[in-house]
């Protein structure tokens, strides 16, 4: 799988479209469609701005390595009834627990971000 078919992949997965995201990046549909499609390669820079607005790192964009926080922070991301500020305290409290979490405390990470979306489903606001 490509850059391109993650980012796809991962826009897709956040229902959004190529105007959604191409919003929030300042640029064109057509130049999100052109790295779709692989026929440009995103900057490093431009990278760095697809990964913070997909809810991913750049490793997952670039090698596909899935981390602890590429499936929480897209759920958190995605979840209409969180305000803005909610979304950013939650990611900043993630962030710091992935960042000084033991191995043991990754794995209960990774299980709490699995069922975010179900709990969600079964928990309507």
């Amino acid at each position: 799988m490509s850059i391109g078919d993650r980012i796809k992949a991962k826009r897709l997965d956040l229902k959004l479209t190529q105007q959604d995201l191409s919003n929030g990046l300042h640029i064109t549909p057509q130049h999100i469609s052109a790295i779709e499609q692989n026929k440009r390669l995103p900057s490093l820079s431009m990278l760095e701005k697809l990964a913070e607005e997909l809810g991913v790192t750049i490793d997952y964009l670039v090698t596909g390595r899935e981390s602890i926080l590429s499936g929480l922070l897209p759920a958190i991301k995605a979840d209409p009834r969180l305000s803005l500020r909610a979304r950013k305290a939650l990611a900043s409290i993630i962030e710091e627990l992935h960042d000084h979490a033991s191995a043991a405390e990754k794995v209960v990470i990774r299980k709490i971000a699995s069922d975010l979306p179900a709990r969600a489903a079964h928990n309507p606001a």
